[in-house]
């Protein structure tokens, strides 16, 4: 790059000092070469001292700084302002640098004038108050020729600085002493082109900085993120090992009376003489025990089974049976619910292998939904089919209401909006029976065919499939 930079820079010195060689003597040419020469090499020093120690010269305006610096070290100039285009399309001054006994107040009101000339014509200006002005008509000229005598001024010049044919910026010289100016002239011509190189480099470097700063921030917020979680993930194991501790004990303690009252209820039924009455107090007792243990026994396995403790039993049956003695087990259900029972059970279904005690428990779980979402009158519908080569589905169809959100099914405590239907315990029986089908290696999908009714679609394999 560098070999190539300097090859570059000399080629153009040799083009301007050839067309400077026309009008002066040799001698002059040999120092005016030099000179290029030696600028030259600064503006390659500038440019490696960018690329290797980027942190030194990082922004258009230090960049616009360096350049300025060397200007004013080659031909001790009285201003230095360079203009870069802003969003909005205009020239706004970048970087200033001007002689310590000058004032630069003075020297930005010069130079906005001629930055807006420049950007108005987008062509190189020059003024000079040592050359007759009687000639002069260009009325913008004779503007700037005023702003240089109200300030004290003898000369400016204005180079446009383009990159790919367009304005992007431009470089102001202003000066007591017009000669020194004229000297530097070729100068600032050959120093606009590295200037637009270097800003490139510069905004390049800041975007690359950015980006970077953007990264080690979005780093950062992860690893906060992630810490948040562990932590989190910690609080709800231990939430959860405490709730499955708790339901555990609290099953033992309730379990223990609950087996006594129920045994005295059986023992009254059994073998005591009652009263109508007394008969119809006893069997609400057993009632309403037995109701108690069912639940118990459903809070026991949602809490094994969240906690990953379910363990399969695993044996060959036929599903043909399974399905006959589950439409029986919610018969009395269905009787006072006055809801009819179509179950299709195949007589030529093949038998399946699996956990017969849980499937069961699923079948009853939804069969039990299905007939208290069914008005009376209506039937519920059950059957199986066969889902070759290794499947098979069982399907449950009933007339309740359309529900809106499927999903909702198979949450056991609606938070949002606690009620007695919010808790009813048919629907922790489906939070239970999702998670034992997933269990099983299963699937269960809810459909609403029809403008109303309920279809459920459970799936499972004929034969236990791997990690089973």
């Amino acid at each position: 790059m560098g070999a190539s930079l300097s090859t570059e820079m000399n080629e153009s010195i040799t083009e301007n000092v050839s067309v400077v060689a026309r009008g002066e003597e040799a001698s002059l040419v040999d120092a005016r070469l030099t000179e290029f020469q030696s600028l030259s090499a600064e503006i390659v020093d500038l440019f490696y001292t960018q690329t290797l120690s980027p942190d030194s010269i990082s922004t258009p305006a230090e960049v616009c700084e360096a350049f300025s610096n060397i200007i004013l070290r080659h031909w001790d100039l009285c201003c230095i302002i360079i203009y870069l285009r802003d969003e909005d399309g205009h020239l706004r001054e970048s970087a200033i640098h001007a002689h310590e006994h000058f004032d630069e107040a003075k020297a930005r009101a010069v130079g906005e004038r001629f930055a807006a000339e420049v950007e108005r014509k987008g062509g190189e200006l020059q003024t000079w108050l040592d050359e007759n002005g009687a000639e002069v008509s260009d009325e913008s000229d004779k503007i700037l020729r005023a702003i240089l005598e109200e300030t004290g001024l003898h000369a400016g010049v204005a180079v446009p600085i383009h990159a790919r044919g367009m304005l992007v910026g431009a470089l102001v010289a202003i000066t007591v002493f017009p000669e020194r100016l004229r000297a530097a002239l070729s100068g600032l011509r050959f120093i606009a082109a590295p200037v637009v190189i270097g800003i490139g480099n510069a905004r390049r470097a800041e975007a690359l900085r950015d980006q970077h700063k953007r990264i080690e921030h979005l780093v950062e917020e992860l690893r906060q993120h992630s810490h948040a979680l562990e932590e989190a993930n910690r609080e709800l194991r231990r939430v959860a090992h405490y709730r499955s501790l708790f339901l555990a004990r609290m099953s033992h303690e309730l379990r223990t009376p609950l087996t006594s009252i129920l045994g005295f209820a059986e023992i009254l039924l059994d073998h005591e003489p009652l009263t109508e009455a007394q008969h119809r107090f006893c069997e609400k007792i057993q009632s309403s025990g037995l109701q108690l243990q069912s639940r118990l026994t459903q809070l026991v396995d949602l809490s094994r089974l969240e906690a990953g403790q379910s363990e399969l039993f695993l044996h060959e049956f036929s599903l043909r049976e399974l399905l006959r003695e589950s439409c029986g087990a919610v018969a009395r259900l269905a009787q006072k619910q006055s809801v009819t029972i179509d179950c299709d059970a195949k007589a030529d279904f093949p038998s399946i292998v699996s956990d017969e005690g849980k499937l069961r428990q699923v079948l009853y779980n939804f069969f039990a939904h299905a007939i208290s979402r069914s008005p009376e009158g209506e039937a519920v519908r059950i059957y199986a089919e066969s889902l070759p080569p290794s499947q098979f589905q069982i399907i449950i169809e009933d007339k309740g209401e359309t529900i809106q959100d499927m999903s909702s099914i198979f949450e056991p405590v609606d938070i949002d909006a606690p009620s007695e239907k919010a808790t009813n315990m048919n629907e922790l029986g489906l939070a239970i029976s999702r998670r034992l089908i997933d269990v099983l290696g299963g699937t269960v999908k809810l459909e609403s065919p029809d403008a109303s009714g309920l279809r459920v679609v459970i799936q499972l394999p004929v034969r236990p499939t791997e990690g089973v």
